[in-house]
C-alpha cells in the first residue's frame, strides 16, 4: 500500500462514508482516512474531553449501533487501511468498548490512541495492533504551543505500547483554525520538533479545519468566501521544514467544519438551511441554501449555478462532485436538488479530489498524474 498523500478527517457518518466510496480509485488510493466515530445520541461532545460518565443510555443498543458503523467504514474501505477514532465510545459500558475493538480486530483498520486517555484504552490499541499487524496511531490534540510536558506524555504511550514493536502514525491534530492570528503554525513546528526525535514513525500528519462552523449571514446573497487557513498554514510548515528528512502529510477535516463527529448522530431534523460549497485554490466558495418551502429546488438550482459558473469551478469531469454539482444547477423539478448530507457529500468529493490532485504537483511526492475520474 503506497503512504498516504493526504489524510482527512472524516465522522462516521454517512455522507463522509459516501464521498469518500465515491472517489475515483486512483484518488482513493491515495487518500487515508482518519474516521472519527459521532456519538449515537445525547448532547454535544466535545473532542479530548471525556465525560464524567457513560452518556448513552442504552448500551445495547449503542453496540448494535456501532456494529452497522464500522462494518460501513470496512465496506467504504474496501479492504484498504484507515485510522478509527472510537474516543465518543470509549467511556462507555466495558462490553461496548470491546466490541469496538472485536470489530476492527478483523479489518485493516488501525485503533487510535491518545494524550489523556485511559491506560486500559492504550494496552488494547497496541495489542490489537500487534495481533492484526495494522499498527496503531497517536492522535495529539494541539490547542496550545506543545512542551516538554507533551513530550513526556507522548513517551509515556510509547512506552505503554511496549514491545514487540509495532508500526506507529503520528496525527498532529490542530483542530478548527478559522481566522490570520492563529499561532497553529508554531504548534505544528514545536509538535515535530519534540515528538519527531522520539520514535521511527510510519506517517506523520498535520492536520487542521478551516471549513466555517457557522453559515453564510443571509439569503438571498451572492457567494461567500471562507479562506483556507489549513492550507496556509500546511505551506508555512512545508517551507519552514524544507530539507528535513522527515516526511510530514498534510491532513484536513474535507469541506466541513471540525466539529461534525462531535454532533450525535439522531441528532433531528436540522436547520432550515443549508449550505453548498466549493473548493477554490486559497478559499472555500458559500451559499446558503433552504431546505425547506416553497419553491426551494429552483432556489436551490440557482444557488447552484452560482457555483458551476464561478471561474474556480473546474468542470463536470473532475470529479463526481463537480457532476453532482453541475446536474444540480440545470436540472428540473424536485429530485436531483438535494439536502444538506448530500451537499456535504458533494462538497466532500471535490475537496478531496482537488487536495490529492494538488498534492501531486508538489516537490517531494510522488509524481506521475492522477487520471480524471476512472
Amino acid at each position: 500500500m503506497a503512504e498516504p498523500l493526504y489524510v482527512p478527517v472524516l465522522p462516521v457518518k454517512r455522507n463522509a462514508l459516501g464521498a469518500y466510496a465515491s472517489l475515483a480509485p486512483s484518488v482513493r488510493a491515495r487518500t487515508t482516512p482518519l474516521w472519527t466515530l459521532a456519538p449515537r445520541t445525547g448532547p454535544l461532545r466535545t473532542l479530548g474531553h471525556r465525560p464524567a460518565a457513560p452518556l448513552d443510555p442504552d448500551p445495547a443498543a449503542l453496540t448494535h449501533w456501532l456494529r452497522g458503523r464500522i462494518g460501513e467504514v470496512k465496506k467504504a474501505q474496501q479492504a484498504t487501511p484507515a485510522w478509527l477514532d472510537a474516543f465518543h465510545a470509549e467511556d462507555e459500558p466495558g462490553p461496548v468498548a470491546a466490541g469496538v475493538r472485536e470489530l476492527l480486530a478483523d479489518s485493516p483498520l488501525r485503533p487510535v490512541t491518545g494524550v489523556g486517555r485511559a491506560e486500559w484504552q492504550t494496552t488494547a490499541c497496541a495489542e490489537l495492533a500487534r495481533a492484526s499487524g495494522n499498527g496503531l496511531g497517536i492522535r495529539v490534540l494541539l490547542n496550545d504551543l506543545p512542551d516538554e510536558r507533551r513530550t513526556d506524555a507522548v513517551q509515556g504511550l510509547l512506552d505503554r505500547i511496549g514491545s514487540p514493536p509495532v508500526a506507529v502514525d503520528l496525527l498532529l491534530d490542530l483542530g478548527a483554525v478559522t481566522d490570520e492570528h492563529h499561532s497553529a503554525d508554531k504548534w505544528a513546528l514545536r509538535a515535530l520538533d519534540l515528538l519527531g526525535p522520539l520514535h521511527r514513525w510510519r506517517t506523520v500528519a498535520v492536520m487542521a479545519g478551516a471549513f466555517p462552523g457557522t453559515l453564510p449571514e443571509s439569503f438571498p446573497a451572492p457567494l461567500e468566501e471562507a479562506h483556507r487557513f489549513d492550507w496556509d498554514i500546511w505551506h508555512m510548515v512545508r517551507h519552514a521544514r524544507s530539507g528535513h528528512p522527515l516526511r510530514v502529510t498534510y491532513g484536513d477535516y474535507g469541506a466541513h467544519h471540525t466539529g461534525g463527529a462531535d454532533q450525535p448522530s439522531d441528532s433531528g431534523g436540522g436547520p432550515p438551511w443549508g449550505v453548498l460549497r466549493y473548493t477554490a485554490e486559497r478559499t472555500f466558495l458559500l451559499v446558503k441554501a433552504p431546505t425547506a418551502g416553497e419553491g426551494r429546488s429552483a432556489a436551490v438550482r440557482a444557488l447552484a449555478r452560482q457555483l458551476v459558473e464561478a471561474r474556480e469551478f473546474r468542470g463536470a469531469a473532475f470529479s463526481a462532485g463537480e457532476r453532482w454539482l453541475r446536474d444540480c444547477a440545470y436540472g428540473t423539478g424536485s429530485s436531483g436538488s438535494g439536502n444538506p448530507a448530500t451537499w456535504t457529500r458533494a462538497g466532500h468529493i471535490q475537496h478531496m479530489t482537488y487536495v490529492v490532485r494538488t498534492l501531486r504537483t508538489f516537490p517531494g511526492y510522488p509524481t506521475g498524474r492522477i487520471p480524471m475520474d476512472d
